[in-house]
């Protein structure tokens, strides 16, 4: 028994012996005896109390979690226009004067006319008079006109005449980039006219007077002037032919002559020249 003992007591002192040595002796029932880092002190390690009565303890098996790997997808960088693009767009034009400077004018004028019936050349036949015109540039090219005027003197029957005529043209013109324009005119008209007959032709149409109505075109050419961006002067020449409409065509014809078999002929179809000379101010 003694000798037990100082077996005992020496293996002790040997484990106490060395500082950074470490012991642990586990004795049944949960108690753990040792030196902790060469101090010297004996820890005692108490079990874990019992559980509750009625309490069953089950251990669960560990549960390992595989973490997906993460990828990270990085989109293209794209460039979006918030602005449309715009283009300018430059026209040039080679016409200078649109009606008188501007794409349309309107202008109205006045004018010297002189008519002419031709006749003899000893005895020649016209008339002369005035008038007023209105003259719609809607185009560079086109124009639109409505005149008339009040003409005096003496027909080719050698009678005093007063005549109004109306009439409404086209002008077109041939050079409108130029100040001084060339242009060609066509229209129709209507025509009033109060004749008195000399002394030779009272026997003929048996009366003093006559009340004439005529209808009828006309064509021409002329040129325009343009003197200031508002002020033009015009000249032109424009050929007529017509016919009388009024009641009395058919008892009180016009002209008449007896031709070479002693026959006599009649006509109320007439036609002439008509020259104007004028002014324009466009608005």
């Amino acid at each position: 028994m003694n000798k037990i003992a100082q077996v005992s007591l020496l293996s002790l002192s040997a484990l106490l012996a060395t500082p950074a040595a470490f012991a642990q002796i586990s004795i049944s029932g949960g108690i753990s005896i040792g030196n902790f880092g060469g101090s010297g002190r004996i820890g005692v390690q108490a079990p874990p109390p019992p559980p509750p009565q009625g309490v069953i303890v089950v251990q669960q098996p560990p549960v390992y979690v595989q973490q997906q790997p993460v990828y990270v997808v990085q989109q293209p960088q794209r460039v979006i226009l918030t602005q449309a693009p715009t283009y300018t767009y430059t026209t040039t034009s080679t016409v200078t004067y649109l009606g008188m400077g501007r794409n349309r004018a309107l202008g109205l004028g006045a004018f010297a006319a002189g008519l002419g019936f031709g006749g003899h050349a000893d005895n020649p036949r016209g008339m002369g008079g005035a008038g007023l015109t209105i003259r719609y540039r809607q185009h560079p090219v086109f124009a639109t006109e409505l005149s008339v005027a009040g003409l005096g003197g003496t027909d080719y029957n050698n009678d005093s005449r007063l005549e109004v005529p109306l009439t409404l043209s086209e002008l077109i013109y041939f050079n409108p980039q130029n100040r001084f324009q060339f242009y060609a005119v066509v229209g129709v008209g209507a025509s009033w006219a109060s004749v008195a007959y000399d002394n030779a032709n009272v026997r003929l149409h048996g009366t003093d007077t006559g009340a004439y109505t005529y209808v009828g075109g006309l064509a021409g050419l002329g040129a325009e002037w343009q003197l200031t961006p508002n002020f033009s002067i015009f000249g032109d020449a424009r050929a007529f032919i017509r016919t009388r409409v009024d009641q009395s065509v058919s008892d009180n014809p016009e002209f008449s002559r007896v031709n070479s078999s002693g026959r006599t002929e009649t006509t109320n179809v007439s036609a002439g020249v008509i020259g104007q000379l004028g002014g324009i101010f466009y608005f």
